[in-house]
């Protein structure tokens, strides 16, 4: 398993070679490009433990209003308790946010100022499921609009890594926001999160069946994977793949979260052992490689980076035909995005790289 390395999520409207460059840049510096937020990769961090300090207590009341707490980059943050209008910089984070039945305190999302509006920064599945509009999109590119941010009132800001170190500075200092960034180091990172944001909303009742749910896919998918080593079964060389174009396959490296999800789920990743996290795989070594199992993204958000990249525009990829190995799509968003949903499709895709041992989800 290999759940931590370096990070850099890359932005998504780019030329598809500067695109690879970009994921390579460190985090916490900000992307070129648009605001769609593709997080393939976990942080390189010393994860901090979510510590929290009651600050403030209101004398009418038997609580605290605030607390401090410790965000993945090691910031200390005090946030009010409960707050009930959220400012979100990433569609990693409002996956949980979501997931935590917060989706009605969110007044402002982060969005690049582009013609595609939302769907510079979301899959259409995600705008029809989180009932997104676009009154919501703040302009976050080349830099966030802090002045936008604070024209919503927010009680709290949740970003990424994407949003820059001067941006946070800005709506700190400028603005006295408070901005938590949750960055996280692997897929036990994730559930993290999940835990952090909760405890910033005491007595949410949606947050421990989530982080169950998740423990309990994560622990599953280890032991699929110990009890495949211990048994010495076989182990499926598989290419998971985000992106195509004329020459190859856009893909993962050694230490990324899609590497991950692929060994976790029962299967070796063709480009394990790559020299670069991020990388176009020619597809003529595809070919050569024969993956037994392909699993590719479609519902890329983006119109002007591939042009609705669907199931049936992916035959056009270079000797698709050829590939005689199980062929599977998913929805991009699962595979790129560091949520609970990446967790969430891990029991499909231990079906699809080891189906005499598991069932169909």
């Amino acid at each position: 398993m290999t759940l931590n390395p370096s990070s850099a999520p890359p932005a998504a409207r780019v030329a598809p070679a500067v695109f690879v460059v970009a994921m390579l840049v460190v985090a916490g510096v900000a992307i070129a490009g648009t605001a769609a937020y593709f997080e393939f990769h976990p942080i390189r961090t010393t994860p901090a433990a979510h510590i929290a300090q009651n600050n403030t207590t209101n004398p009418k009341s038997t609580g605290p209003t605030t607390e401090t707490i410790v965000d993945d980059l090691g910031r200390r943050v005090t946030v009010p308790l409960n707050a009930s209008r959220i400012v979100v910089l990433a569609p990693s984070i409002l996956d949980i946010v979501y997931r935590l039945g917060l989706r009605a305190d969110v007044v402002g999302l982060g969005c690049a100022p582009t013609e595609y509006g939302l769907l510079s920064a979301y899959s259409p599945n995600q705008t029809s499921l989180w009932d997104l509009t676009p009154g919501l999109c703040i302009n976050d590119y080349p830099t966030l609009d802090g002045q936008a941010v604070a024209n919503d009132t927010p009680g709290l800001v949740l970003a990424s890594t994407i949003t820059s170190a001067a941006d946070v500075t800005m709506l700190t200092a400028t603005y006295g926001l408070p901005v938590v960034i949750l960055a996280p180091n692997g897929l036990q990172g994730i559930v993290g999160d999940v835990a952090l944001v909760a405890s910033m909303y005491p007595g949410n009742t949606m947050a421990l069946p989530l982080e169950v749910s998740l423990d309990g896919a994560l622990t599953n998918a280890s032991n699929l994977d110990t009890n495949l080593s211990d048994n010495g079964d076989p182990v499926p060389s598989a290419l998971l793949t985000y992106y195509f174009d004329t020459g190859g396959y856009y893909t993962y490296g050694p230490g990324t979260f899609g590497e991950s999800l692929i060994e976790l789920a029962g299967g070796s990743n063709v480009a394990g052992s790559a020299p670069l996290t991020y990388f176009e795989m020619n597809a003529t070594v595809v070919l050569n490689d024969e993956p037994a199992v392909v699993i590719y993204g479609t519902s890329w958000n983006d119109p002007q980076l591939v042009s609705g990249e669907t199931v049936q525009n992916w035959t056009a990829a270079p000797y698709w035909s050829q590939l005689n190995g199980s062929v599977h799509a998913i929805d991009v968003t699962a595979i790129t995005e560091a949520d609970p949903s990446m967790i969430l499709t891990l029991p499909l895709l231990e079906y699809w790289l080891q189906p005499t041992l598991q069932t169909s989800p």
